[in-house]
């Protein structure tokens, strides 16, 4: 095992003109266990303790040159010699020499000559106590090193004198120089903030008459203004009599502190952004607005807000512009749930609680509502302000929002409960349209727990690959020949067997799986149409459906592209097709797009005419190709019954627009015909062919490679004929 190092002995060192005297000190010193050193001369004194300062010096006064008192004057100039113990040593006995030796800094002194036992005995006694008053001193430093990092200073005021001597640290605390402190508890209470000057003076009062202790805190106020806050404990001491003498305690600058834990508490209960409180602090007193009012005897109702399309606007601007979005829509929140504003009579005055629960998501309590009925009346007031149109980058953007609704008592006891209720109000109300509400109810919870399931299946398949591609015909309404194909995705899940993507793409839109399963769709269609080509098919024309949320992705136009380039393909031969809604959501930027898709090669088709709300004055500057009719215009059309003036519309628009116009769900023979006369340019439906998979289409692909031959051999021919 190692064994610690023991520390050095002590060193003396003796300085004497007198080499016998040298002698026997020395052998005095170190029968002591000292180590000894040697000088001669004063000079000689200053060089070693300038090279290594002894514990001790034992000082001769009388030497030639320099005597003890020179010497030990500068040896006292040393660094590290100030607290040095220095023994002099002098035949002179007189009052004068030995005063003026403790001017020049001796420690003490001793007459010679000496017996060695005396000697040695005064140098061990001058040693315990310089140790002892090294070890205070060191104490003292290091306590008032932790003051000074605690901001703590001490005080103690004398209850019979009426004197309240304060610390150098708690002058520092005060913003007074410790030499200009005026040593009273009235130049003290003066430095006490005026509003709770009279607080701390009756905590002491009490303190001192209870003979108990005080603890406080309170503001301060500096020579130069500055406001501190300061927390002060006092203890009353007694006398042997029971009476109080004296007051001793601390007082502690904890304004950082205050700062820091304000700051954790904001951080843990508020939104940074808006500064409304968060889920926690909602939670915290929804609990506390139940418990008041007995959980069901509460009339009002708690809503749940969600804003549209907030991720995406966000992604476009940039989140600096999304913050202030964020708080335009709070100011107007506020305004609306203010006194007079909601058009709801209140049976008290409390005010509605705002929260923000997520990026796009804000809840509200009322607890004073006339009935909970009346919840419907705040949900319409609440889409009605966010229906007015925001400005982002001198852009006008309008929000639609959802708002899920959940009645205390009816729908939960508790807060969790009732929030976690309203939430599922809310996932409900966003398959309705926009700006809808809905009131929850039980039968959500089951509808919810199907949901997720989906939803966890949807991302496993993507996963997986469970996806394939069905195609349907787009045939000329006068040849009926085949001129292009839709591509149709379709799931097809382990157990469940083919899904249609009305039930699924809601899903995957909702939980941005979207973009992922539509650019699979156009890799798959590119290498489709590849391995038509390699076999010899006539090239065809596929039309993909866009989704809203990959339309506003930046740069659309040259990720696509990239995608048809890097699977061989080329993007003449792929047709988008895009929604209404989709098209006429910030309708100035969806020019823009639809530019950079154009330049990009591609075809570009609106989706569904007719079910919108498009504006013809943009209609007409977007750079379409193809205005496909919506399904729901083309059923039960026949002939020889009313005309239908909206298809004759839509067609007429289109051929002047000089679109190719396109009818979808044609399943009659009476709407084909309908559909030629009106001068429909193409369909697609069950009345030729449902959407198959790809190897289903080989005979129709190979007929029009016929057709087309047969079409260039008959060209071939009548040029020779002329």
């Amino acid at each position: 095992m190692t064994s610690l190092a023991q520390p050095p002995l002590p060193l003396a060192l003796i300085v004497d003109d007198d080499p016998a005297l040298r002698a026997l000190s020395r052998m005095s010193l170190e029968q002591e266990d000292l180590r000894v050193e040697e000088a001669s001369s004063g000079q000689a004194a200053i060089d070693v303790a300038a090279v290594t300062m002894p514990d001790i010096i034992i000082l001769d006064l009388q030497m030639p040159g320099m005597d003890g008192f020179v010497a030990c004057q500068q040896i006292r100039q040393l660094p590290g010699a100030e607290f040095v113990p220095i023994l002099i040593m002098t035949g002179l006995d007189d009052i004068d020499s030995i005063a003026r030796a403790y001017d020049v800094g001796a420690t003490d002194f001793i007459v010679k000559p000496c017996h060695g036992l005396i000697l040695s005995q005064r140098v061990r006694y001058m040693l315990r106590a310089s140790a002892t008053l090294n070890a205070l001193r060191s104490s003292e430093s290091r306590l008032a090193q932790a003051q000074r990092i605690a901001q703590l200073g001490g005080w103690e005021w004398d209850l019979v004198k009426d004197r309240m001597h304060v610390s150098d640290a708690a002058c520092r605390i005060l913003g007074i120089a410790p030499a200009l402190c005026d040593h009273s508890q009235a130049s003290y209470l003066a430095r006490v903030h005026e509003a709770d000057r009279a607080l701390v003076a009756e905590a002491m009062r009490e303190a001192v008459a209870d003979g108990t202790e005080f603890d406080l805190g309170h503001r301060l106020v500096q020579n130069d203004g500055t406001e501190r806050i300061v927390h002060v404990l006092g203890e009353t001491i007694l006398d042997d009599t029971g009476r109080a003498e004296c007051m001793v305690g601390t007082v502690q600058d904890v304004t950082d502190t205050r700062a820091t834990e304000a700051k954790i508490y904001f951080l843990a209960n508020y939104d940074s952004v808006t500064h409304l409180p968060n889920r926690s602090l909602f939670l915290h007193r929804v609990a506390q607005a139940m418990t008041c009012g007995a959980g069901s005897q509460i009339i009002g109702a708690l809503l749940v807000v969600g804003l549209d399309r907030y991720h995406r606007l966000r992604d476009m601007h940039g989140s600096r512009k999304a913050e202030q979005l964020i708080k335009d829509v709070v100011e107007r929140l506020q305004h609306t749930l203010s006194a007079g504003v909601t058009p709801v009579p209140s049976t008290g005055a409390e005010t509605p609680v705002l929260a923000r629960l997520s990026d796009d998501q804000f809840a509200m309590l009322y607890t004073h509502l006339s009935a909970p009925e009346d919840s419907a009346k705040v949900a319409h007031t609440l889409m009605s302000a966010l229906g007015t149109p925001f400005v982002i980058d001198g852009t006008s953007v309008t929000l639609s929002a959802h708002i899920g609704l959940a009645i205390p008592g009816a729908d939960g006891v508790d807060a969790d409960g009732l929030l976690r209720n309203a939430v599922t109000a809310l996932q409900a109300a966003t398959t309705t349209g926009q700006n809808s509400y809905r009131y929850y109810s039980s039968a959500m919870n089951t509808s919810l727990a199907t949901r997720i399931i989906l939803e966890q299946d949807l991302r496993a398949a993507i996963a997986a690959n469970q996806f394939v591609l069905h195609y349907q015909p787009q045939v000329d309404i006068l040849s009926e020949k085949v001129i292009g194909f839709e591509a149709l995705i379709r799931w097809q899940h382990p157990t469940r067997g083919l899904i249609a993507p009305a039930e699924f793409i809601p899903v995957a839109e909702e939980e941005d799986l979207i973009i992922q399963m539509s650019e699979w769709v156009i890799t798959s269609v590119v290498q489709q149409q590849r391995m038509w080509h390699k076999g010899g098919l006539a090239p065809t024309a596929v039309s993909i459906n866009l989704s809203g949320l990959h339309f506003r992705q930046h740069h659309i136009g040259s990720q696509i592209k990239a995608l048809v380039y890097e699977q061989g393909g080329n993007p003449q031969d792929i047709e988008l097709e895009l929604t209404e809604s989709v098209l006429m959501t910030d309708a100035s930027t969806t020019i823009a797009t639809l530019r950079e898709l154009k330049e990009s090669g591609f075809r570009l088709a609106i989706d569904d005419f007719g079910t919108g709300y498009s504006s013809l004055a943009y209609l007409q500057r977007f750079p379409l190709d193809t205005l496909k009719i919506d399904r729901a215009f083309v059923k039960d059309l026949k002939l020889g019954t009313a005309d239908s003036p909206i298809i004759r519309a839509i067609i007429g628009m289109g051929r002047a627009l000089k679109l190719h116009v396109v009818a979808e769900g044609v399943e009659t023979r009476d709407e084909l015909a309908f559909l030629r006369m009106q001068g429909c340019a193409a369909y697609q439906g069950y009345l030729f062919s449902k959407p198959v998979p790809a190897n289903q289409l080989q005979h129709l692909l190979r007929d029009r490679r016929s057709e087309e031959a047969s079409m260039a051999a008959d060209r071939f021919r009548n040029r020779l004929a002329s």
